[in-house]
């Protein structure tokens, strides 16, 4: 073959491979465009997918949005059924109150020591710390020397006292008769006389200790009063003296109350004033009258004790139970308030009920935070600093209802 056709072979093999080249550049260009497009058309697909989700979401928060209020709706009949009361959030008075830490203790006055009339041992305790006694009643029994000794001398009183009776009535017969003087009559009456005395004396002693002349040298403590046994100082085989107090008895349906009022407190308190405390424990108030104040201010701490006797008589109500005095401190006009039945707390938080009226279901409701201040003397109203607005409907009588169904529903929502 010459060297032209050699060339001209050659050109046509750069020709054909050139060919191919562009004919599969052209189709993995063309595979490629297709992909894309169909990514594409998939994204596009899934972004509508969920724009979907979403609104079904959104449908599905807005039916339990509507299914909320719904539990927060009543109508006018069921207010009435369940004592649902409206009012309005309006302006009025206040009382100022400043409370100040208190104790309840014992009425000392309606207290009784026991103590022993006699130095002895013990042989028997009938009774034990707490225990309700009635006055009269034996609280423990006491054998004691002493007590041996006066009844023996009463016994030896007793039958000198019986030696001079026949004798007086001996020199009597013979003086009658003229057979004895008078003198010797006379003195045979002055014995008796004296043996006499000596026996009162001695049976009067043992009356005034409180033990019988026939008991063997046993004493037994009774109870002075009604009441508690809120101390008890005594077991069986100690020895007791004179001085021992064994027993004490409290009358718990009257206590007192005492409290530190300092000097810079802007309260005034007098003799025979009506008074409010607040349990911390339960929260419920009690009245007690003033009974004492102290004459003058500690030196030290410039402050004044009060003394007060609690009018309350609850089952609650304790020696040594720490409570609060609430004293007014003038009052406030103009402020708003709402009926204290009207605070409920939902999750910590004082809220008010505020009612909105709803044509179709009647009222719908809204828990409303608020800040509260002071309260008015007899604890039926309550300003709000915070959180209303005067004029305002709110559920003043059985909020605790609405409380309620709140509650319920959150609890059903979480499950």
């Amino acid at each position: 073959m010459s060297i032209n056709q050699k060339m001209r072979s050659q050109w046509v093999w750069i020709a054909i491979i050139v060919v191919v080249t562009v004919l599969l550049a052209s189709v993995l260009l063309w595979n490629s465009k297709s992909k894309t497009t169909a990514n594409t058309e998939h994204g596009e697909q899934g972004h509508s997918h969920q724009e979907n989700e979403q609104d079904e979401h959104a449908h599905d928060e807005e039916g339990e949005e509507h299914d909320s209020e719904e539990g927060l709706s009543l109508s006018t009949a069921q207010m009435q059924q369940h004592s649902v009361k409206l009012a309005q959030v309006a302006l009025g008075e206040v009382n100022q109150v400043q409370s100040f830490p208190a104790k309840l203790v014992v009425n000392t006055d309606r207290q009784a020591h026991v103590s022993p009339s006699f130095a002895g041992r013990v042989e028997a305790v009938y009774v034990e710390l707490g225990q309700q006694v009635k006055r009269g009643q034996a609280l423990a029994n006491l054998l004691v020397p002493d007590l041996v000794d006066q009844q023996a001398n009463l016994q030896i009183a007793q039958t000198n006292l019986d030696l001079a009776k026949q004798d007086y009535e001996r020199e009597r017969s013979l003086w009658s008769q003229g057979i004895s003087a008078k003198q010797d009559e006379q003195r045979a009456y002055n014995a008796y006389r004296q043996a006499q005395i000596q026996v009162q004396a001695a049976r009067s002693r043992l009356t005034a200790f409180g033990a019988g002349s026939g008991s063997n040298g046993r004493y037994t403590l009774t109870a002075p009063i009604n009441g508690v046994i809120s101390n008890k100082d005594i077991v069986i085989g100690e020895n007791v003296q004179l001085a021992d107090q064994l027993f004490i008895i409290d009358q718990l349906d009257q206590l007192w109350l005492e409290f530190i009022l300092p000097t810079m407190a802007n309260v005034s308190v007098q003799p025979n004033q009506q008074i409010h405390f607040k349990s911390l424990q339960t929260g419920n108030r009690f009245n007690a009258q003033v009974q004492s104040l102290t004459t003058e201010a500690d030196a030290q701490t410039g402050r004044l004790q009060i003394r007060a006797k609690v009018s309350s008589n609850a089952s609650e109500l304790r020696p040594n139970l720490m409570v609060n005095v609430e004293l007014q401190a003038g009052s406030k006009a103009s402020v708003m308030r709402v009926s204290a039945e009207a605070i409920q707390q939902v999750e910590g938080k004082d809220v008010v009920f505020v009612a909105k009226s709803n044509q179709e279901k009647g009222f719908d409701f809204v828990a409303v935070p608020v800040q509260i201040g002071q309260r008015t003397q007899d604890g039926q109203w309550v300003e709000i600093t915070q959180g209303l607005t005067a004029g305002q409907s709110y559920v003043a009588t059985g909020s605790f209802l609405l409380k309620s169904e709140l509650e319920k529903g959150e609890a059903e929502h979480g499950h």
